[in-house]
């Protein structure tokens, strides 16, 4: 067992015991104030519509007592003293509120429930009142939360053309996306990559799909299945502790969020420029309440969203060369791949439900799912230019270079459920809650088909370099057209594959809390403790299939009618693309049959992917909140322990290169760690905080870096292996930050942060030092030492209400982030290399900016967004000009509708107006190796809201 932080372990694990022991003294203590206090509870809402109003700041005038209000709006002060009050409320973009209570000396509860009026509603001015008051509750509840977060509600997601989780998390301050086909995917929090964050829906932990990593992709789900989404960028004790950068925790919708019926749908469809092809939308939220005393409440959201939109993408691999006289080219084009995404169908259904039963004041149930489901479709058409396989005269002149086709159709599955059930109950003071959770992810790849064809002649080539994004080849030996017809390319294989990862989790937890007094201050302790239970599974199988025909099978006899001459706007003719249709049905028809498609099995690719996984973590923390006058300190441990059981395969091949064997390898560990964590909240006016904290944090690695799987290759002398004694890694996080809320509904912040880092992980190149394999170079995920990241951050939200008439309506969206970070990593060790080398975190991008210019009057709203982060190191390389980047991408999107009636609007929507292509390269931005461009794509449509 690896104990990390040994003293600090012990120390803590003294002070958890100590204050447990506090905790239930207080408990069996409580009878002894119960003569002389009692509490005042009750309900904040807008006295206009009757929305429940989370966040509300709720104070007795010249205590130190007060609440906030909670997502039901519902608030409770306790341990007050019998007398007469003044109790004021306080409510961005709401007019404050006071009112005269008075508390026996019996201790009863006394019930006030306070009734709001917007102040953002002014004369007979007609504004878009849903967004302003989703924009203040969002606020509120920043405003009056313990720890640094953002929070954005539901209908601010609807104020940007973002459709999915993801393209919404990315318009909060400090965090940037990772995209796919166009569409955000992976989320970044304060330059960290998406290992060191976390997702958790409702504050239980997500499933995962993915094959290889934790993280969970967030393009999965749609943002119109939410209530609000939470950017938590300091944890407290009672969250999981394994999120370094931040955590997303994303809020289903509950019909307590309502003192109505409300049925919302939208009905949309659009285009895409690059294929000319329509895309669909399709939402629906219907939320009730039910029972004499409206106590019991059902919510059901569904989704449907459907693109097909493409992509034209070429990528590069660069090297050194040689030419006949032995003279080195320091640096050429390798090979390169143009690759016509030319079918993308992405479907994506999402289905949530909640039902909720609030027997009294003091006790309630619930039940609640999420269900998504994603499928993408694609046919890839692929023309790949090969000088590497000629001989190169020089840097640009190659003989006998080779040409080849292929065409890979395959269709992913990712999916993604949650179920959660639970109950919270207050016994006199203590208050309870507890969940059970059911949560499953998983990704397949069925029938997965890849064709490849080769030119049936060597190709001499003259390559033009001068542009590197957008290498030129010239063939020099064929006739113009030769290389473009069909029928001089001859199928070399078709290779089947079947993946299939899933991961399934069990997760329960149970809370108490008990408030108290420190002599006038009032304060709240709470403990509690969760397990949850891990399987993984990855399942692979390929087969490689060749022809065994008694003649060659020319591409000809899969004709399609497309033919592409203007790929990548116009450099590049790639000429006809097969019929990813003609070639499926050929596969079924003549697979496994002697003399035609003959298949073998590929242990190389297939056996090496394949493991299990079981991990079971148990938590358990204790931690108290305290209002000292206008501070609130927060302070706490968690331990978490941590235990992992992995299953992989060795896989030997020979001197020859040829399969050998498999064996199965497993790998066992088990660690703890103590994670501590302060928290300050100083309010300097009502409107303004000044926050502080430290908390320490881990990161697991990714799931098949733990597997213990080898790959060994005699003939290369290489060897890949996992690592299944890596630790998480580690950070010990400082923040620091001022807040200023507008009572017109706004917001002026800034902070800075920094994250001293142990034990980071990247895969690097070693040598075998002893045992058969000596001397073989050996890739392997590591731990590596120590970083450091610092940053700051500024945000900028206002609508400019207090000028006049028609410019009344403008308002500014903008927030930047700066961070920088250092670490020293082994990379290859050799005689020409030294041990260590310094490089930024992968992720770390050094600026992150999101700016907006809207406009919100007359029922009319639109916003101009601009979306950009700088480049990053995405892998680690052997040598630093070996390291991967992410290049610095800036996106423009335009987002506009139309109040028509007080219960429909016209939306409409461009996304990607800038055609920001996906760009990667190695070591010099002047060498690329990949680049993707998608051109634009437009929604529009209606909404109700009944």
């Amino acid at each position: 067992m690896r104990t990390h932080d040994s003293k600090l372990q012990g120390i803590g694990e003294r002070l958890l015991v100590i204050t447990f022991i506090i905790f239930c003294f207080l408990i069996i203590s409580r009878d002894i104030s119960a003569q002389s206090v009692g509490e005042i509870a009750g309900r904040v809402y807008d006295a206009e519509t009757n929305d429940y109003l989370p966040g509300a700041n709720i104070m007795l005038e010249g205590t130190y007592l007060g609440a906030a209000s909670d997502r039901d709006g519902l608030f409770r002060i306790t341990n007050v003293p019998a007398g007469t009050y003044l109790l004021k409320t306080s409510y961005m973009g709401y007019e404050d509120f006071s009112a005269e209570v008075t508390v026996a000396e019996d201790g009863k509860r006394v019930i006030q429930d306070i009734p709001l009026t917007s102040s953002y509603l002014k004369g007979d001015e007609v504004v878009v009142v849903g967004e302003r008051q989703g924009q203040a509750k969002a606020l509120s509840v920043q405003k009056s939360a313990s720890n640094i977060m953002n929070v954005v509600a539901q209908e601010q997601m609807q104020r940007f053309p973002d459709l999915n989780t993801a393209e919404v998390a990315q318009r909060v301050p400090a965090v940037s996306v990772e995209r796919d086909q166009g569409e955000g995917r992976y989320v970044l929090i304060r330059g960290t990559e998406p290992r060191l964050n976390t997702t958790t829906i409702n504050g239980e932990k997500v499933a995962s799909p993915e094959d290889e990593d934790r993280f969970v992709g967030l393009d999965v789900i749609s943002s119109n299945q939410l209530a609000s989404i939470e950017v938590v960028k300091a944890l407290t004790p009672d969250m999981d502790g394994d999120a370094i950068g931040g955590a997303v925790n994303l809020v289903t919708k509950s019909a307590f969020d309502y003192d109505k019926q409300v049925l919302n749908f939208t009905v949309g469809g659009g285009y895409g420029d690059l294929r000319g092809r329509p895309s669909y939308q399709l939402d629906l939220t219907y939320a009730n309440r039910f029972g004499a005393n409206k106590n019991i409440g059902f919510t059901i959201s569904g989704s449907y969203h459907g693109f097909n939109r493409g992509s034209d993408n070429n990528e590069m691999e660069w090297g050194d060369a040689e030419d006949p006289d032995g003279n080195e080219i320091p640096f050429t084009l390798q090979n390169m791949d143009l690759r016509d995404y030319w079918t993308v169908n992405r479907d994506r259904f999402g289905f949530s439900s909640a039902l909720e039963y609030r027997m009294n004041s003091e006790n309630q149930f619930f039940v609640n799912g999420i269900y998504n489901f994603r499928r993408d479709s694609e046919w890839r058409n692929v023309l790949s230019i090969i000088p590497e396989d000629g001989e190169y005269m020089s840097a640009t002149e190659i003989t006998g270079g080779a040409i080849e086709r292929s065409l890979r159709d395959r269709t992913e599955d990712q999916m993604i459920y949650s179920v959660t059930g639970g109950g919270q109950h207050l016994l006199n003071k203590l208050g309870i809650d507890y969940k059970f959770t059911y949560t499953y992810g998983s990704e397949r790849k069925p029938g997965q088909l890849t064709h490849d064809y080769e030119l049936n002649e060597a190709a001499d080539m003259t390559l033009d370099l001068s542009d590197t994004d957008l290498p030129k080849y010239t063939i020099t030996n064929f006739e113009s057209g030769y290389v473009n017809d069909p029928i001089n390319y001859i199928l070399d294989g078709i290779e089947l594959s079947d993946e299939k990862s899933t991961d399934k989790n069990i997760i329960a937890s149970l809370n108490l809390q008990y408030p108290f007094r420190l002599g006038k201050n009032p304060g709240n302790l709470k403990l509690g403790g969760k397990m949850l239970m891990k399987d993984k599974k990855d399942e692979n199988e390929t087969w490689d299939y060749s022809w065994e025909g008694e003649s060659d099978l020319p591409m000809t006899r899969f004709p399609a009618d497309e033919y592409n001459e203007d790929f990548m706007d116009g450099n590049y003719d790639i000429g006809f693309l097969p019929d990813g249709d003609k070639l499926r049905d050929f596969f079924n028809d003549n697979r496994d049959r002697e003399g035609q498609l003959e298949g073998e099995y590929n242990n190389e690719d297939a056996d090496p992917a394949n493991y299990k996984a079981k991990e079971d973590v148990y938590a358990y923390y204790l931690m108290a909140n305290l209002n000292v006058g206008k501070a609130t300190f927060l302070a706490g441990l968690r331990h978490e322990f941590t235990k992992l059981d992995y299953t992989g395969n060795e896989v030997i091949f020979n001197e020859d290169g040829d399969y050998e064997t498999t064996k199965e390898l497993k790998g066992d560990d088990s660690y703890s760690h103590i994670l501590p964590s302060v928290h300050v909240r100083y309010s300097i006016t009502p409107q303004a905080n000044l926050r502080a904290s430290f908390t320490r944090s881990l990161s697991r690695p990714n799931y098949y870096n733990l597997v213990p799987y080898e790959i060994i290759l005699r003939e290369d002398e290489e060897i890949a292996r996992g690592n299944p004694t890596l630790k998480a890694t580690t950070a010990s996080n400082f923040d620091l930050m001022a807040e200023y809320y507008m009572q017109g509904i706004g917001i002026l912040s800034g902070g800075a942060f920094y994250k001293a880092l142990n034990d980071i992980i990247y895969i690097t190149q070693l040598e075998e030092k002893s045992g058969p394999y000596e001397g073989y170079e050996v890739e392997q995920p590591v731990n590596g030492g120590k970083a450091t990241l610092l940053g700051f951050e500024v945000n900028w939200q206002q609508q400019f209400t207090f000028l006049p008439g028609f410019l009344g309506g403008f308002g500014i969206y903008a927030n930047y982030t700066y961070t920088d970070s250092k670490t020293k990593a082994k990379r290859l060790e050799t005689k020409d290399s030294p041990d260590s080398t310094e490089f930024t975190l992968p992720g770390q991008a050094g600026d992150v900016a999101n700016f907006a210019l809207t406009y919100e009057k007359y029922g009319f709203q639109a916003r101009l967004g601009f979306a950009y982060f700088g480049e990053y190191i995405f892998e680690v390389g052997e040598f630093k000009n070996e390291d991967v980047y992410y290049d610095k991408n800036l996106r423009i999107d335009f987002s506009a509708s139309q109040r028509i009636t007080s219960y429909l609007q016209a939306y409409l929507q461009f996304v990607n107006l800038s055609n920001t292509p996906l760009r990667y390269y190695i070591g010099d931005t002047d060498k690329p190796i990949q680049r993707e461009f998608y051109s634009w794509w437009m929604q529009l449509g209606l909404k109700f809201n009944l």
